[in-house]
């Protein structure tokens, strides 16, 4: 997920929004399936017993629409999540996309982090800058993998041990950065489910977006599950 909120006309990318009722239902999907949701830490770890299905919901960029529209509707079902924050903009808006001409976004500041992490949040780091790590030199994709990390866990004060790549974009330098960095896992956009056996550092998703509708929700459960 991006954003629990309706879409607005100004918007450059309407596809990135679920509606707070859709959103709803698409939770309640979950509990009537037998889906035990688990914070992404949780994953590739021998000391843990997962739940019989378990599942890791993922927000990235840190909009203010998942403290105000998505934590309720998680909290009322009694799910966690993990949501990925842009270091320098906390509090701040979504520049990376009105540079390019979308309409600026409120992102969670630091108290609305730490509320949201006592109802069982947890976050990772989605870099500094939300930068497209394919595009910037190894010593930029350092400072913003590595950089973000600290930054985020000296700002919040608890420990940052999940990445996820913006844009969905790496390359095997970049995940060796993320993992010298410390990151125990990180996340791409690639599609599908995860098992024993696949990568920490390029473990997949199932992206849901505006036009997800329950049905098709439900196939894109079941597809992954094959």
């Amino acid at each position: 997920y991006h954003k629990v909120e309706r879409a607005t006309r100004r918007s450059a990318v309407p596809g990135h929004y679920v509606s707070p009722s859709l959103f709803r239902k698409q939770m309640v999907i979950l509990t009537a399936l037998g889906y035990s949701s688990i914070p992404l830490s949780h994953v590739h770890r021998p000391d843990l017993k997962l739940p019989r299905k378990p599942i890791v919901i993922t927000f990235d960029d840190g909009y203010e629409n998942f403290f105000t529209q998505a934590l309720p509707i998680l909290n009322g079902q009694k799910f966690v999540s993990t949501v990925f924050l842009v270091g320098n903009q906390l509090g701040g808006t979504n520049l990376w996309d009105h540079r390019e001409g979308d309409q600026p976004e409120r992102l969670m500041d630091i108290e609305q982090i730490r509320a949201a992490r006592e109802s069982g949040t947890e976050f990772g780091s989605h870099t500094l800058d939300h930068a497209d790590l394919n595009a910037v030199s190894l010593d930029e994709a350092w400072r913003q993998i590595d950089g973000s990390k600290r930054q985020l866990e000296r700002d919040l004060g608890f420990e940052i041990e999940t990445f996820c790549y913006p844009y969905g974009r790496k390359n095997p330098e970049v995940m060796r950065l993320v993992e010298k960095a410390g990151y125990r896992l990180a996340c791409s956009t690639e599609k599908g489910l995860n098992h024993a056996n696949t990568p920490a550092y390029n473990l997949k998703r199932i992206n849901i977006r505006r036009d997800t509708s329950v049905p098709v929700f439900v196939l894109k459960l079941l597809r992954g599950a094959k």
